[in-house]
């Protein structure tokens, strides 16, 4: 049977500074993260790499989780190093460093097992690499998420990504830069006119909204107690693909579904530093969320009911 849900990208060991306190060498990375929650809904296949240096311990972690990691290829050399202070209010980053390791010019090999894979999540990394991951697969749904790095420095291969995807994933500052466009609204419509059939914009405290031709969707942050928000917009994109695979279309109703399902997961995430919290959670839990979310979800293309609180 083909697989439901690949999830293509990097781990990484995280050094995270937070009012909430500090943590050093958890596990983290956008795959790790988007292949946990998306785990949750349908199994879920992850390509990634490594260093030497990945502890056999963390990646029975993922095991254990229900990610099949046959495709996490170990090489010679460190892992990916990501460190970064969050301030009071949590609202952005202050990266203080980046060692990219093992993730340098590294091109995604798909197992055959995988390349069936029906739902792909492309997880943040050089846009070079999503399109050679790309070029050996053939899903019916493609999630992209990128970050400004390769907004700003690969932006002819990150174009070509987008016009493959079936939806894109950005926080509102990435939108406007990708699209140049002065408000959300008109940013979203100009990367559904590229051929992506939505765009998820994950706007923090303030919750998410989703635009497709039909209209927008918005959802407010569900409350939670925040610890480390490193990884809660990868856990969302995963619990959407996640969702997708787990209903078994990709309609509107079900992308609207999908999407209050990967808010509860990235408000679950939010609650530890790294894994911990999206692991250790539940379905009875996610569910108890998305159905809060629901019933607080605004509709339309005007602003939503719940902008800026």
């Amino acid at each position: 049977m083909p697989l439901p849900v690949l999830v293509v990208g990097p781990l990484a060991y995280d050094d995270v500074e937070t009012p909430a306190g500090r943590r050093s060498g958890i596990l983290g990375g956008s795959a790790g993260y988007a292949s946990v929650a998306a785990a949750k809904y349908a199994a879920t296949g992850l390509v990634s790499v490594a260093g030497r240096d990945l502890d056999a311990g963390d990646l029975r972690r993922l095991e254990r989780a229900g990610v099949d990691v046959r495709g996490v290829e170990l090489r010679a050399g460190r892992t990916l190093r990501w460190a970064g202070h969050y301030a009071h209010g949590f609202s952005r980053s202050e990266v203080r460093n980046t060692d990219l390791g093992v993730v340098a010019a590294w091109r995604p090999r798909i197992p055959d097992a995988f390349r069936d894979a029906e739902r792909v999540f492309l997880a943040n990394t050089d846009p070079r690499a999503q399109l050679e991951a790309l070029d050996q697969l053939r899903p019916a749904v493609v999630v992209v998420d990128t970050m400004m790095e390769w907004i700003r420095d690969a932006t002819a291969q990150l174009d070509r990504v987008i016009a493959r995807a079936t939806t894109l994933a950005v926080n509102a500052e990435e939108l406007a830069v990708i699209t140049g466009a002065a408000t959300t609204a008109s940013g979203a419509a100009m990367v559904l006119a590229r051929g992506p059939r939505a765009v998820i914009v994950k706007r923090g405290v303030l919750g998410a909204k989703l635009f497709t031709p039909a209209g927008t969707i918005a959802v407010p942050a569900h409350p939670a107690t925040v610890v480390d928000p490193t990884g809660a917009g990868d856990a969302f994109a995963g619990a959407f693909i996640g969702r997708l695979a787990e209903l078994g279309d990709d309609g509107e109703a079900a992308m609207r579904d999908a999407f209050t399902r990967g808010a509860a997961a990235a408000s679950i995430t939010v609650e530890s530093f790294g894994l911990d919290a999206i692991l250790e959670a539940g379905r009875p839990e996610l569910d108890r969320r998305a159905a809060w979310l629901d019933s607080r979800s605004g509709t339309g293309q005007a602003g939503s009911l719940y902008e800026g609180r």
